[in-house]
């Protein structure tokens, strides 16, 4: 059995209990009961020795129980799924995340890769959880599909501190976003609140309405470069919510390429130079964080270069696409 095998041993007060209710009682706070269910289907309980596979049985009182969860899926080393970093001490890290890997899994002990799985792999599993066990160490997030900066913490009252910051609205995330279409106007805020989308819950869309479940969300851009049918965008979000950044340049007729839920129509990768590379996700790129240290004080800026792909498609793009005056 693994090092990270759970061990017990059946006490009175549950003799004669379902074993799935039973694990729920032992490690509720730590993973769900269909997750814990689903370990059990997949023989990775024994009870005296003997490996089970069925949730709903009966334990008895003085029976030894050995459950080992799956292996943490993490990044190889020298992959294009490993974060960088850009900068670590005792207290907390900056990472360079690349687009495709998520920030954390759907539950606690998803071992699906994730930053937080990664997280946990280099720096132990005491991080702290104060936006959920399933979220070791993350303080902020950013979609599986967006690359660049985030920040994370080793310490609980760092934690907090990088939360409170977030909150006052201190700190300054810089992202960079290529975009259909050509802006309006030079720079503008976009101020459009959000709420959970009718048709599709997972995605958001604007909305006039102040009922509950509405947010209000802020967003500056500014134009960076033009190009014959794209636009590249500075984008400074005053608020931090679910798919801000993506509604909001839908909003104005500025989607993002390679965004697969907030499209508009006329718009699709097809306009993309010949010879582009497939672009198979957001390009939307968190280029920079600055935040004032929680222990040592002083402010801390970070900026992430953009990822090959973004990368490649601008410089096709600055060849074959130039703005027209």
């Amino acid at each position: 059995m693994s090092a990270n095998s759970f061990r017990a041993t059946i006490s009175p007060e549950f003799h004669g209990k379902r074993l799935d209710l039973v694990l729920v009682e032992l490690l509720g706070e730590s993973f769900s009961r269909s997750r814990l269910s689903g370990w059990v289907r997949e023989g990775r309980l024994q009870i005296d020795g003997v490996t089970l596979d069925k949730p709903g049985i009966l334990v008895e009182e003085g029976q030894h129980l050995v459950l080992t969860p799956p292996s943490l899926e993490v990044p190889e080393p020298g992959s294009a799924l490993e974060p960088l970093v850009l900068y670590c001490d005792e207290h907390l890290a900056v990472l360079d995340k690349p687009a495709g890997l998520p920030m954390h899994g759907n539950s606690a002990g998803d071992h699906q890769m994730s930053v937080a799985n990664w997280m946990v792999e280099h720096y132990g599993p005491d991080l702290p959880i104060g936006q959920g066990v399933e979220r070791p160490g993350i303080v902020h997030r950013l979609d599986r599909g967006t690359s660049g900066v985030c920040v994370v913490a080793f310490e609980r009252t760092v934690f907090e501190d990088l939360q409170s910051q977030f909150a006052a609205r201190t700190v300054e995330k810089e992202y960079h976003a290529l975009c259909y279409g050509q802006a309006r106007f030079r720079s503008d805020w976009v101020d459009k609140r959000l709420h959970a989308d009718p048709v599709h819950p997972s995605r958001v869309s604007v909305t006039n309405s102040f009922r509950a479940g509405t947010r209000d969300a802020m967003t500056y851009w500014e134009v960076m470069e033009d190009f014959d049918g794209f636009v590249l965008l500075k984008v400074l979000p005053k608020t931090g919510r679910k798919h801000q950044i993506r509604v909001h340049l839908t909003s104005v007729g500025t989607p993002l390429v390679g965004d697969p839920f907030y499209r508009a129509r006329n718009f699709g990768t097809g306009m993309l130079p010949a010879g582009c590379p497939e672009v198979d996700r957001t390009l939307l790129h968190a280029y920079g964080i600055s935040f004032e240290h929680p222990v040592e004080g002083g402010r801390m800026h970070f900026r992430s270069d953009y990822p090959v792909l973004m990368q490649t498609v601008l410089d096709q793009l600055r060849s074959a696409r130039p703005a027209i005056s």
